[in-house]
């Protein structure tokens, strides 16, 4: 019998196994809050001897201690969520959600960054061939943060296994991350904001003859004239923060010098990966972002004028004020959202392009996603303890459901891939929208909400958080598990 000379459909590659990681325990109190149930179980029983009044109060009083515990509200227990609202509520009288700088405020004379970025400071140094890259110091965390820009090269007219092997060096890169000693985060930030058109003005003009002819500079006018209408600007930036390690005392020149000594082999790794015209952040660049996040009415004027220098010290908000779920700085006003849930089950190359593509209807927006590797002893540790906790869930029921044993298969296939060498990162995804006016809130939230269906993330407006989210979007290495006041 002949062969068929017709080859199969090629079958697209589908990407997943995300898990939330979980403790297992009893009534969802988790480990603790187990524990402390058999702590009150045993104590009122010993009471019961003695008198059965004071049993039933220590069950009570128990009851009441623990129930907050086992109560999940959009992914916290009720005790983080009351601690958040009360955390929110003792900062508002304080009146830490107002700012204030310049000649405005009792503090400083300059323009600094608020809230987790006030003690920041800025440092440049030279990479060799790569030039000169901004170093962003925070030094109540000590955390050391180096920002590159680089241009993607997209998929319009790429060949799906071209695309498979960008995504296949993406996530060695990842995995490599997990072997660098002193990194701690590394974050990815899609920023699009309405286009000035100041590129095309400056490469028309510098290509220009004095002695072209008159229709052939009334075209280029127009097209410079026309062109910006309606496009976005698309920047890329990724952001690798790191530590320097405990027990040593290294000075800011120091680890410096180690993390761009560190550079050269993280940004090689990017190259397949998608990402084209690589190339470090300089402080001036850097600040000029800061500065347009910010204050997004000065965004043209720092395109257009390139010459004038800044200060690390004057990027900041003339005055920012944070509501419960939105965020008032300077000409613009921000909410963030953070994911709640990662998709499930299986997705595409292609699914999150749609949250990070550009809106027109927004001044603004930025999509940040932050991975936080685990170290490879540590990930075997992790990877074995959620397989037990999966199992434990799964077992302590008389019917499990579906979701119980997919958890299950995930912890298994996790823990094998683990021990052949792949990485384990810690994922989140923060989404900025910036408006003019608190009206355009609810069109932007609409926007988002579709675009996050999409993608199938589930999004959450941070609330209680909003300017400290907000910094996180920023390339600063801002860490917010490093800041958190509520323990999760």
């Amino acid at each position: 019998m002949a062969a068929s000379m017709t080859e199969p459909a090629r079958r697209q590659r589908t990407y997943g196994n995300w898990r939330l990681g979980t403790r297992a325990g009893l009534f969802g109190l988790g480990p603790a809050g187990t524990i402390a149930a058999f702590v009150v179980i045993v104590i009122a029983a010993a009471l019961l001897v003695v008198s059965f009044m004071a049993a039933v109060i220590a069950a009570v009083v128990g009851a009441l201690v623990l129930t907050p515990l086992a109560i999940r509200i959009n992914g916290r227990t009720g005790l983080q969520a009351l601690a958040a609202r009360i955390s929110w509520w003792l900062g508002r009288s304080a009146r830490q959600h107002m700012y204030f700088s310049g000649i405005a405020s009792p503090v400083t004379d300059k323009h600094k960054l608020p809230g987790i970025l006030a003690q920041s400071q800025l440092f440049e140094v030279e990479t060799g061939r790569a030039g000169r890259i901004a170093v962003v110091v925070v030094p109540q965390s000590r955390h050391y943060t180096v920002t590159l820009r680089c241009a993607p090269e997209g998929t319009d007219l790429v060949d799906q296994p071209v695309i498979d092997a960008r995504v296949a060096r993406l996530a060695g890169w990842l995995s490599s991350l997990c072997r660098e000693p002193m990194l701690v985060q590394a974050q990815v930030s899609v920023e699009t904001t309405p286009d000035p058109g100041t590129a095309l003005t400056a490469e028309v003009e510098a290509t220009t003859r004095p002695d072209a002819p008159a229709l052939a500079r009334r075209v280029l006018e127009e097209v410079v004239r026309t062109y910006p209408a309606g496009s976005a600007k698309v920047d890329t930036l990724v952001s690798l923060t790191f530590t320097p390690p405990a027990g040593r005392k290294w000075s800011h020149e120091d680890t410096c010098r180690e993390v761009a000594a560190r550079l050269p082999y993280l940004h090689a790794g990017l190259t397949g990966a998608g990402g084209s015209a690589i190339v470090p952040l300089t402080a001036d660049a850097l600040m000029r972002v800061v500065r347009g996040a910010y204050d997004p009415a000065v965004n043209q004027d720092l395109e257009r004028d390139t010459e004038t220098s800044l200060e690390w010290s004057q990027v900041g908000p003339v005055a920012a004020r944070e509501a419960w779920d939105f965020y008032r700085h300077d000409s613009g006003i921000s909410r963030t959202w953070g994911m709640a849930e990662a998709p499930r089950g299986v997705v595409f190359s292609n699914t999150f392009s749609r949250l990070s593509e550009p809106d027109p209807t927004l001044l603004r927006k930025r999509t940040t996603i932050m991975y936080r590797p685990f170290k490879p002893a540590e990930a075997a540790r992790l990877v074995e303890t959620d397989k037990r906790d999966a199992r434990f869930t799964a077992s302590k029921k008389p019917q499990p459901t579906a979701r119980d044993l997919v958890d299950v298969a995930a912890a298994d296939q996790a823990a094998e891939e683990e021990a052949v060498g792949a990485g384990i990162v810690r994922f989140t995804v923060l989404v900025t929208a910036t408006v003019e006016t608190e009206a355009d809130l609810e069109e932007a939230n609409s926007i988002i909400r579709s675009r996050a269906g999409e993608a199938r993330l589930s999004l959450r407006p941070m609330y209680g958080c909003q300017a400290a989210a907000f910094a996180a979007g920023l390339p600063t290495g801002v860490l917010l598990n490093a800041h958190a006041s509520i323990p999760y």
